[in-house]
């Protein structure tokens, strides 16, 4: 009994990690004619289970995940649950069936998502070629393959290659340069203009760019999506936060006072961050009015937990601040959302402005009807990613309040920002 308590986890029975790592060196050694997969799986955001709906009902979504790695019982298979919600698997390479895997994925993924939460469970597969290669490594490798689909829902299973250690080692360097670099001041907020109808201009969304000092200006999609991966974007959060409040005080003092700055708020902030006593903490430290610093939310983020994150923006919104919901008409239940939420501004996602010849017209008689809903019910419109004239043109006839996109401006530095609103503005 200790024997066995001191090689198993006491949740899943499956076994440890210690007692894996030695299985699997002995088993790939002991069958040389047999080429072997190692597989390890994750749950995206497996705390937010625990969080939102109960620690019971996480060991429930363990236990099943269990169930599932372990459903191929063989002499040649080894199963383990290595920590928390990662598991373990290695067996003979044609006892691998990836469809029977994807299909109990999707059945597990039914059975615990809801609408505040979607399950996302992903495998990374690693063929063992050296069999002399520490176990541990071979889990690293898998889970290197893993991580390249965490983001991709109608994906499952992902297989290793070398350059997946490549872009790996790529992006752990790119997490062990963050943190001095944010203390270097080495991120620097951009803003993109948001104009109206009528040409002026009084605000812009705030954005960020890594002015690293050997790779030079690296814009978003070089770092975003590593920071989210690692927890860490909520640090760049608060940075950016910091600048444009800092920067609205600078305009206030300067008298551009009816200057406004949008910035995004990620799914993940409202999770590690108390959203409302960082921007009531911000607009008090620095004497703006919450007016002047716009709150950018996703359709997505406002689903995850929706009676808590609907209290928060309704404090914040008490306060002062103008809620902005961005990419609006990509998610699946926009206009229930407009039913439900007495959001400020809706920003229309460019999809809609991204579309082939035969599907344009059809996007614009969208456009043109969700514009009149916000006429009629006050809400503010931005339209976002505008590229050329005659998409400019439809959206000022059809009333859209602001427009933001390379047509007028890409982002800009803050100095460049601030003479391009000089010089609109003179006009």
């Amino acid at each position: 009994q200790e024997k066995y308590k001191a090689s198993h986890d006491s949740l899943t029975g499956l076994l440890n990690r210690d007692q894996f790592y030695e299985d699997v060196h002995d088993m790939v050694n002991k069958y040389h004619d047999t080429t072997f997969y190692l597989i390890c799986s994750n749950i995206k955001d497996f705390k937010f289970i625990n969080e939102i709906f109960g620690m019971e009902k996480g060991n429930q979504v363990l236990i099943k995940q269990a169930k599932l790695m372990a459903s191929n019982p063989s002499e040649r298979t080894i199963c383990a649950r290595l920590m928390n919600d990662r598991f373990a698997l290695c067996l003979p390479r044609e006892e691998f069936d990836e469809k029977r895997v994807a299909d109990s994925i999707k059945e597990l993924q039914r059975e615990f998502s809801g609408n505040s939460f979607h399950l996302h469970t992903y495998m990374g597969v690693y063929e063992i070629r050296d069999r002399d290669e520490a176990v541990s490594i071979m889990v690293d490798k898998a889970n290197i393959a893993a991580d390249t689909i965490k983001n991709n829902y109608d994906c499952c299973v992902a297989y290793y290659d070398e350059h997946l250690l490549e872009i790996s080692i790529e992006q752990r360097r790119l997490l062990g340069e963050f943190e001095p670099a944010l203390q270097n001041d080495e991120f620097v907020m951009y803003l993109q203009p948001q104009v109206k109808r009528d040409g002026a201009a009084k605000g812009a969304e705030a954005l960020v760019r890594w002015v690293h000092p050997s790779r030079g200006i690296l814009t978003p999609y070089a770092f975003i999506d590593i920071l989210e991966n690692a927890g860490l974007i909520y640090k760049l959060d608060l940075y950016i936060w910091e600048k444009a409040a800092q920067k609205l005080a600078e305009w206030k003092e300067k008298g551009y006072g009816s200057y406004h700055i949008s910035v995004n708020i990620s799914t993940k902030d409202f999770y590690i961050i108390d959203i409302y006593e960082t921007f009531t903490g911000l607009i008090n430290k620095y004497g703006i009015a919450a007016s002047n610093l716009h709150l950018e939310i996703t359709e997505t983020t406002l689903m995850t937990d929706f009676e808590k994150n609907m209290n928060i923006i309704h404090k914040l919104q008490g306060v002062g601040f103008r809620v902005e919901i961005d990419d609006f008409g990509s998610g699946y239940s926009s206009l229930n959302m407009l039913k439900d939420i007495p959001i400020n501004t809706i920003k229309l996602d460019q999809v809609f402005f991204k579309t082939d010849a035969i599907n344009a017209q059809r996007a614009k008689a969208i456009i043109s009807r969700i514009l009149n809903l916000t006429h009629t019910l006050n809400i503010h419109s931005v339209a976002e990613g505008i590229e050329n004239e005659s998409d400019m043109k439809f959206l000022q006839r059809m009333g859209c309040d602001e427009i933001q996109g390379y047509y007028y401006s890409r982002p800009l530095s803050v100095s460049y920002f601030e003479s391009y609103m000089d010089a609109v503005n003179k006009k």
